[in-house]
């Protein structure tokens, strides 16, 4: 069973206004794919905290997908109201990896996947697709509308790869 890793923004009503995107896309892009992984036997790997790991949690798990692993990173300053948020949503999936920093997630999360896809950008997306260059470098998979341009420089050194739209995306997963 291959291991989809969906990596995105939490803050995406910001991201979606620094694209042009209307309010809503990236939620309801999680939402398809996490059915689509679900129905076509992928294990999904995710991180749950809010956001784009979230949402496609959820609807894997709605959708009774086989496989799912939260990685739930802890900060050594963290709440204990947004700690116990955490687990909650970790609770969807079947199992879950609570031993993480923040800065060990993004290379347990190339490690523990065979393909990332990429729903938009952030800060920690970003990281998370270039920790992908130290391990066994997964491709990722990118639906181009969701971002803007990487940098030149990055990708000279991690693959990434574009799709128009999700839906052309979720067609080359089928070819894993």
């Amino acid at each position: 069973m291959k291991r989809i890793g969906v990596i995105g923004p939490t803050n995406t009503s910001l991201i979606e206004s620094k694209i042009n995107l209307p309010n809503g896309t990236i939620e309801s892009a999680a939402g398809h794919l996490g059915k689509f992984l679900a129905e076509n036997s992928f294990a999904l790997v995710s991180v749950p905290a809010r956001g784009v790991g979230l949402w496609v949690l959820e609807s894997y798990n709605k959708a009774k997908g086989p496989d799912a692993l939260a990685l739930t990173p802890y900060a050594a300053e963290q709440s204990k109201e947004y700690a116990d948020k955490v687990r909650r949503n970790a609770e969807l999936a079947h199992r879950v990896r609570d031993d993480l920093t923040w800065g060990d997630e993004p290379f347990e999360l190339a490690k523990a996947c065979d393909c990332l896809v990429a729903l938009g950008l952030s800060c920690g997306t970003l990281v998370e697709m270039i920790a992908t260059k130290w391990q066994k470098g997964p491709p990722i998979y990118a639906v181009a509308a969701f971002m803007s341009q990487i940098p030149a420089e990055v990708l000279a050194e991690i693959k990434v790869i574009y799709f128009e739209r999700l839906e052309e995306l979720e067609a080359a997963l089928s070819t894993l």
